[in-house]
């Protein structure tokens, strides 16, 4: 294996070519054949189909009111797929993720190559592809892929830029018009780093400048590289940053006013980081979280880590400080928010990637004995293990639970238990690249079954199209619908075509909606239904419909 290895990935076409094929395989074949699931991908559409239903590129509608939480380029890239695509779809709008979540894989291929080898971007693009929550979020309508890849970009063209600098400073003195050509040249790179940036920024807001920046200039402070900090053309850097962002940003702070100065620079920005008014976790949340989304290559982040500061590495420290100081900074940052949700941490996936990637490297093709026993060794069996176990157990209590679904969860356990058998019997034969591939295929296989196959199976219970399919053969053109409770409008919004949809939050509200002289609809958590039926002098309501949506259990009523 490591004999055939070694002549065939040193070919830079072919390992993009099987880096496209495989995400082409695992994220794009049959991405649309479950539904949009609550409780972003619905909002999301809907709030690019307001987008282009209304011609207006500037100011965002949901539910049509005007919708501050996001900036606008993540929606802009969903209108695009419709046109692309012709129309809404599950397909369509999960088109963007999938792009580029294939997209950072490719830039973690070549930041691997940069920073190390290229078989070591090779093998760190494909545990990145295969990490559990980056494959998830990949085939779902969500901005943190999106904002990943601009951070990886603005990243990749930091370190580049960086690079053929101290590359020029180690050089022989040149001729003055060749030194003139290199400098122009690494010059595109410092300003790919802030037009990077500002992408981000503009697909989720202040974060996307604030991660890559803090890393860079971390980076540099702490190497002591004063002379390249005055390099880094800040001033013109942040103009040419500001200039991409108030392109949109002054029109829509124009037409929004104050109010939507105040959304979308306090409340969904400073209000959300500091105060956790949305999803509060406790500073520790990360630290049980993480290493679940990343599985199952977190059993040899520790390893990977180690291994960065082991006299094997000596050579290399400053590259690995690189990845270490980008996982650690955007892992503390987002540590110290109130609010936290596991998909925050999307943008340090790829240095973890490329951590682990070099350990990988290194163990097929490198003797490091005494290392690979301490520390590769370990979570190896460790892996087998659990791999084996789940594989064993998952008949058993699929069988208890869900019963109906035994036989589709069998080529999921076999997968487990004979992959467990096959990487030991691998690993007595010390065929380190074998194991890892196995490993990949493992998960792999393992995701676009779950995906293509059990993801359809539940799509029943998951999505809202089947309960909008019942409004919409009932409501006439001038009735209402409204919503209450926990229930959000935008997948009956997505899923009725219906906009707006009235938003109750209040028992009077709810009483007053009912009591309207004409014939009303309103979507309420059975919970609520239940404990409104016992109330007195209740106005009479019809129950017309009752589905199971995402974890609701939603009951459709009407006054007539």
């Amino acid at each position: 294996m490591e004999r055939f290895t070694s002549k065939f990935y040193p070919q830079k076409w072919v390992q993009i070519a099987i880096l496209i094929g495989f995400c082409i395989i695992l994220y794009f074949l049959n991405l649309g054949r479950w539904d949009l699931w609550n409780p972003d991908e619905p909002r999301y559409a809907q709030v690019a189909r307001e987008m282009v239903n209304r011609g207006d590129w500037i100011l965002m509608h949901y539910n049509g009111k005007i919708y501050p939480d996001k900036p606008p380029l993540f929606f802009w890239l969903i209108a695009f797929s419709s046109f692309l695509w012709q129309g809404f779809s599950s397909f369509s709008v999960r088109f963007i993720p999938a792009l580029f979540g294939t997209l950072t894989v490719l830039l973690t291929f070549l930041l691997g190559k940069d920073l190390y080898s290229s078989r070591a971007g090779f093998l760190s693009g494909l545990i990145l592809a295969t990490s559990f929550e980056f494959a998830y979020l990949s085939t779902r309508a969500n901005i943190d892929t999106t904002l990943t890849f601009f951070t990886t970009a603005s990243l990749f063209c930091f370190f580049r830029w960086y690079r053929r600098g101290q590359d020029e400073a180690a050089s022989k003195v040149e001729v003055e018009a060749e030194v003139r050509v290199r400098d122009k040249n690494r010059n595109w790179f410092i300003y790919g780093f802030y037009i990077g940036m500002a992408l981000a920024t503009l697909a989720k807001g202040p974060v996307g400048f604030i991660l890559p920046l803090l890393v860079g200039l971390v980076y540099l402070l702490i190497q002591k590289d004063w002379k390249v900090i005055r390099e880094m053309r800040l001033l013109q850097g942040m103009v040419l940053f500001a200039g991409i962002i108030l392109s949109w940003y002054l029109p829509a702070l124009f037409r929004g006013g104050e109010d939507y100065l105040n959304a979308t620079l306090f409340k969904h920005t400073i209000n959300r980081y500091s105060e956790g008014w949305a999803k509060p976790r406790p500073i520790y949340y990360y630290l049980h979280n993480f290493p679940i989304d990343f599985l199952p290559w977190i059993l040899f982040l520790p390893a990977a880590m180690a291994y960065g500061y082991s006299k094997e590495m000596i050579e290399k420290r400053k590259e690995f400080f690189f990845l270490i100081l980008w996982f650690a900074l955007i892992l503390v940052f987002f540590s110290l928010s109130k609010g936290k949700r596991p998909v925050y941490l999307l943008p340090l996936y790829p240095a973890a990637a490329l951590m682990v990637g070099k350990l990988w490297d290194d163990f097929i093709s490198t003797p490091m004995d005494h290392f690979r026993h301490e520390w590769v060794s370990f979570p190896l069996y460790g892996f087998m293990g659990l791999t084996l176990l789940a594989g064993a157990a998952m008949p058993w209590a699929v069988s208890m639970k869900f019963p109906s679904y035994l036989p589709h969860s069998l080529p999921i356990a076999f997968l487990m238990v004979g992959g467990s058998l096959a990487i030991f019997v691998l690993y007595r034969l010390k065929n380190h690249g074998a194991i890892l591939c196995m490993i990949i295929g493992i998960m792999a296989a393992g995701y676009f079954y779950t995906s293509r196959v059990i993801f359809p199976l539940v799509n029943s219970y998951k999505s809202a199209r089947f309960i909008s399919e019942e409004i919409s053969s009932r409501i006439l053109p001038n009735e209402k619908l409204s919503v209450y409770g926990r229930i959000g409008a935008a997948p009956y919004n997505y899923y009725t075509g219906i906009v707006p949809i009235l938003d109750l939050n209040t028992t009077e509200e709810l009483i007053h909606f009912l009591e309207s002289p004409e014939r009303v609809y309103c979507l309420i958590p059975f919970s609520d239904f239940y404990a409104f039926q016992n109330m007195e002098r209740r106005p009479k309501v019809q129950l017309i419909a009752r589905r199971m949506t995402g974890n609701l259990d939603v009951v459709l009523i009407s006054n007539r």
